[in-house]
């Protein structure tokens, strides 16, 4: 069913892994640079740079899926852009990933109220130190946009396999 599709969904299913790839690359990349820089390494920093890896790792894996037309790629798709809707910092607990694109709205209620925007590539922060009282969140608008973009296209391709399928009893 998957050779079926209108190159219109084809492409759009490369484009899709072709960014989740580069996302993956380029937060790899930054990885590896920030390992590279590291002075003081313990078990607790070794498991999330592990964890970091292993997230892009799978932001690279959904891609290929996608750019080798697997459908199967855009239910991963949607995981890998759930992921990084919602970032956080509370109290010294921190969660960010982002692999491509971020544009992110968010408030900051430490010590008063603060509006945070923020724009940028691949990153990450993971912190499991809690002692310090930031206390933020910030929502990911373009995870939002390729959220909707999946199950769009999901749609889109369930149709066409629909079509392909009355098609083919109609012969």
């Amino acid at each position: 069913m998957e050779n079926n599709l209108k190159k219109d969904t084809v492409s759009k299913l490369k484009a899709l892994g072709i960014y989740q790839i580069a996302g993956g690359v380029v937060g790899l990349l930054l990885t590896v640079w920030s390992i590279l820089n590291l002075t003081v390494i313990s078990a607790l920093l070794l498991l999330i740079l592990l964890i970091a890896v292993l997230l892009y790792s799978y932001s690279i894996y959904c891609g290929i899926l996608l750019v080798r037309n697997k459908i199967a790629g855009l239910k991963h798709s949607l995981i890998n852009q759930f992921l990084q809707i919602i970032n956080f910092l509370i109290s010294g607990f921190a969660f960010k990933y982002i692999s491509g694109v971020f544009l992110s709205f968010g408030i900051d209620l430490t010590d008063s109220f603060y509006f945070l925007f923020n724009f940028g590539i691949s990153s990450w922060q993971i912190s499991l130190y809690g002692d310090s009282e930031p206390f933020i969140v910030s929502f990911n608008f373009v995870a939002l946009f390729l959220i909707l973009f999946i199950e769009n296209l999901k749609k889109k391709i369930d149709k066409e396999q629909l079509e392909n399928q009355l098609a083919l009893l109609g012969k």
